[in-house]
């Protein structure tokens, strides 16, 4: 995916552009700058994480010497091990479903729009705010509206895709990908991460340079969650125009 969207920039005339992504659009944005980073001017992103083998040392490090990597202030971003493992694995059922079993439950949602809505839209709940799952209604309509929310699930729901973007997980996680260790590969183009407080998960300055080794931008926002471009808009754009700013004086200084 990342070679494909690559060349459609090419192929629209832009031979250096900037990228900013989230989610599975973090990890093909790196992919990118790491596989193209004559096309890549900077990389941002609001999931940011790697798993080179350095950062889950100093990750394991961090979770049980925190007052040695965080930052007072920075506490409410990195939980304790016991309370991010059990998050964690409360969280990551559909994770393994669907990097294991994606056709089987990708099958059972097609054409099955309530299903279809159930399975997504318990996201947008507990992945806004994990607070929100002892809402009745889970909280969705406290940051969106229900036409935003209808309209992500039509999307999958009329086009019949939901199996297909199911599928990156098993074919992401698979041993050939894996064996291709794109992680271990440094990426020196300008970097920035933007976190936002109840996103699953959060890598320290530390942690990313392992792979990052240009990390020129780093924020922490305490508020927002993993859909920050559809929840807190015009703070994630800001966020990246502050990085382009940086990202672009270092190239004119270069």
């Amino acid at each position: 995916m990342a070679v494909v969207l690559r060349n459609l920039m090419l192929r629209l005339g832009h031979d250096k552009f900037l990228i900013q992504g989230g989610d599975w659009g973090s990890l093909i944005g790196s992919n990118i700058a790491t596989l193209r980073p004559q096309n890549v001017l900077g990389y941002h992103s609001n999931m940011c994480g790697t798993n080179h083998p350095m950062s889950h040392f100093f990750k394991f490090l961090r979770v049980w010497f925190p007052f040695f990597f965080v930052k007072s202030e920075q506490k409410v971003f990195f939980k304790p091990f016991g309370k991010e493992f059990t998050y964690i694995m409360e969280e990551s059922g559909y994770f393994h479903i669907q990097a294991t079993k994606p056709d089987t439950i990708g099958t059972t949602l097609l054409q099955n729009p309530v299903g279809l809505a159930a399975y997504i839209l318990e996201k947008f709940s507990t992945w806004t705010n994990p607070e929100y799952k002892k809402l009745e209604d889970g909280g969705l309509t406290k940051r969106f509206t229900l036409d935003e929310l209808l309209d992500n699930i039509m999307i999958y729901y009329t086009t019949n895709s939901i199996t297909t973007s199911q599928r990156l997980y098993s074919e992401a996680f698979s041993f050939a990908q894996m064996d291709l260790n794109v992680d271990a590969v440094h990426v020196n183009q300008p970097t920035g991460c933007a976190r936002f407080v109840h996103d699953l998960r959060h890598s320290t300055d530390l942690e990313l340079s392992t792979k990052y080794k240009n990390l020129i931008h780093s924020t922490y926002h305490k508020d927002g969650g993993h859909f920050a471009a559809l929840e807190l808009p015009q703070i994630l754009y800001n966020d990246f125009v502050e990085f382009v700013d940086k990202a672009l004086t270092q190239k004119l200084a270069n």
